[in-house]
């Protein structure tokens, strides 16, 4: 899916360089890096280098190897968007690659600035982006439907760029989503049948909604995470307690349950 127009990737570009002395974010479990391309499309372009802490390496293998597997997904569903949107309501979803400097491993992709967090994981939902915070909330609920209710694309954070020379240039640039699914395929942000059920609790239909036609949604839903703009992590091991036949919820604090901060520039 890397080809896909839908896709804000790397190009070319398979080399950077890290400034370890320039930290543009960091989060719970991760440290965010500025960078630098060196060759290729994006050369001299600016780059973000995301890493684990070293407590946290925990979660390395099981979010490696479900990152690529999730940008995926979602680029699927972003070009079915372009489909049913306003040319100005076209969304990007960035593809990064790892690269391993220094027996370390760094997912590394392009520098979004003025970045917003639009919704989480756990059911949160941003009141204060407008439009454009109704426009995601609409995605996550267009790709439940087109899904058949299987899974949602949510977790939504990037910018909208605006170009103020040509309105259907505008776009969204996301990165970091997530997927929540009710067979829990997509990692550690995959929080399950409750991850949907959270943010259909939360979710109120808007002028973005059902634009090709009424979309599906559940009937009766709850609340089962503490709502947080941060996003929410469990280990594999607990998937088990994400099923809604299983009347377990999340209070802050739980074991089971990790939350990373998502308040910078990435």
């Amino acid at each position: 899916m890397s080809h896909s127009s839908a896709a804000r990737t790397n190009l070319t570009s398979n080399r950077v360089q890290i400034h370890r002395d320039e930290i543009a974010g960091e989060g719970q479990f991760r440290t965010a890096y500025a960078g630098t391309y060196i060759g290729g499309n994006r050369n001299n372009q600016e780059a973000i280098c995301k890493c684990f802490k070293s407590q946290y390496r925990v979660l390395e293998s099981d979010f490696f190897e479900s990152d690529f597997k999730v940008a995926d997904r979602a680029i699927q569903y972003a070009e079915d968007w372009k489909n049913i949107c306003a040319n100005d309501e076209t969304i990007l979803i960035t593809r990064g690659d790892v690269h391993t400097i220094g027996g370390r491993k760094y997912l590394v992709e392009p520098l979004i600035r003025d970045f917003t967090k639009f919704t989480s994981n756990n059911g949160w939902i941003s009141d204060d982006e407008g439009w454009m915070g109704k426009a995601m909330e609409a995605f996550s609920h267009y790709t439940y439907h087109r899904s058949g209710g299987s899974l949602v694309v949510c977790d939504l954070q990037g910018r909208y760029r605006n170009n103020r020379f040509k309105k259907s240039k505008s776009r969204f640039e996301l990165t970091d989503v997530a997927v929540c699914s009710r067979k829990c395929k997509y990692g550690p942000t995959d929080l399950g049948e409750k991850g949907i059920d959270s943010f259909f609790n939360s979710h109120v239909c808007n002028q973005f909604c059902g634009v090709d036609g009424h979309w599906a949604r559940p009937k009766r839903t709850r609340q089962w995470f503490p709502l947080s703009s941060s996003t929410s992590m469990m280990r594999s091991s607990q998937a088990h307690l994400l099923n809604l036949n299983n009347r377990s919820t999340f209070q802050p604090g739980y074991g089971g349950i990790f939350e990373e901060d998502s308040d910078c520039d990435y």
